[in-house]
């Protein structure tokens, strides 16, 4: 007994060190905002952290990450959102990081847990929705106190997210009690999707995290997709970025369209049939973008000598950005190849028109005059 105390203080004073520095103000890449709570009776902070483009771009909408314990680990979860977008495997997102204060109370779901979920979904969540482009898609991620509020949101309020990343969750006693006492009662046939995970060092006990495990699959599981993972040699701190990555990636696990090696119809049938697919378990359409997703399989294409599949694909960027200068020049260039030079023609001149600085397009104009 006496070992099982120093363990839990020690998990209490380690992730309260954690979660309760100080950072200076200008160390993260985020908007900061302050709601007055009418459910918490006082100020609660915002991190608001904002893709590449947001007010460049005004046309796009996006999927809402809410973190809590910001900004202690949400800069870390944005970057790996981040980076993983910067190869087109997960979408671009807004991060929406909670402050950490009183989080013993605030997120405890025999505590406070309660007001702060009220708190989170009456006055945070349409905050944002209003004051930011965000689609219809939500994500709640949270680690150690953390981890166990998240399971306590999907359980108690199972329609308000679309997808849970709970990290380390404990004491998961609370949590096997919550699974005791709480039906669950999921009545919208939404995606929806879980995953937790704890270190083979870390302070959940593994076979109390096996029993959570399958008492949460078995009340669940024919609602939710359901992942679960030990993460061998990882500890309660080292834990935190495992996690996330692995929520993140197995999240988006079919996101990135792969090119098949052989094609039994044209690419952007394929391709289409991809997006539907994401469409249809996400709840919205993603974006199918110029340079992150068509001209990246344009150019394989051509490098296999498949220059019909390079045309269809870029005549199908066309149809969807058809002010697409570059796509018009990379079509010119699809058709010199295949030795189509009256149609290269036609397509050189036109992204000239759309854009006469177009620096491919004018180097294309010169060797052509030149031969």
């Amino acid at each position: 007994m006496k070992t099982i105390i120093k363990i839990l203080v020690l998990a209490i004073g380690l992730t309260t060190q954690l979660y309760g520095q100080d950072f200076p103000d200008d160390f993260y890449n985020a908007e900061k905002k302050i709601i007055k709570s009418e459910v918490l009776n006082l100020e609660k902070l915002l991190f608001i952290y904002l893709p590449n483009n947001y007010y460049k771009d005004t046309t796009k909408s996006y999927p809402v990450h809410y973190l809590t314990d910001a900004p202690t680990t949400s800069n870390i979860y944005f970057d790996l959102l981040r980076l993983h977008s910067l190869a087109n495997t997960v979408p671009q997102s807004i991060v929406v990081g909670l402050s950490s204060d009183n989080r013993n109370y605030n997120l405890y779901p025999e505590k406070g847990a309660e007001k702060y979920l009220q708190f989170i979904k009456s006055e945070v969540i349409p905050y944002i929705d209003k004051n930011y482009r965000t689609n219809l898609f939500k994500v709640i991620a949270g680690h150690s106190l953390g981890g166990d509020f998240v399971i306590y949101t999907m359980i108690k309020e199972p329609s308000l997210f679309n997808a849970y990343i709970a990290g380390s969750p404990g004491p998961i006693e609370t949590i096997i009690r919550l699974l005791d006492t709480t039906e669950y009662k999921l009545n919208s046939t939404d995606y929806k999707f879980f995953y937790s995970s704890i270190g083979s060092d870390d302070f959940t006990d593994t076979v109390a995290f096996d029993q959570f495990r399958e008492k949460l699959k078995a009340e669940v599981s024919k609602k939710v997709d359901c992942n679960f993972d030990i993460n061998k040699g990882e500890n309660h701190i080292s834990n935190i970025v495992i996690n996330y990555q692995k929520g993140i990636t197995k999240l988006y696990s079919d996101w990135q369209f792969i090119l098949p090696d052989n094609l039994n119809k044209p690419i952007s049938e394929e391709l289409k049939s991809h997006y539907d697919k994401l469409e249809n378990k996400f709840g919205y359409r993603p974006e199918i973008g110029e340079w992150d997703v068509i001209f990246p399989i344009m150019d394989i294409l051509a490098k296999r000598g498949d220059f019909k599949n390079a045309i269809d694909i870029l005549k199908y960027c066309i149809e969807i950005h058809p002010m697409s200068d570059q796509a018009y020049a990379f079509l010119a260039k699809a058709h010199f190849d295949a030795g189509q030079m009256e149609l290269g023609m036609k397509y050189l001149k036109k992204s000239l028109e759309l854009n006469p600085e177009n620096p491919f397009a004018l180097r294309m104009k010169m060797m052509i005059e030149n031969k």
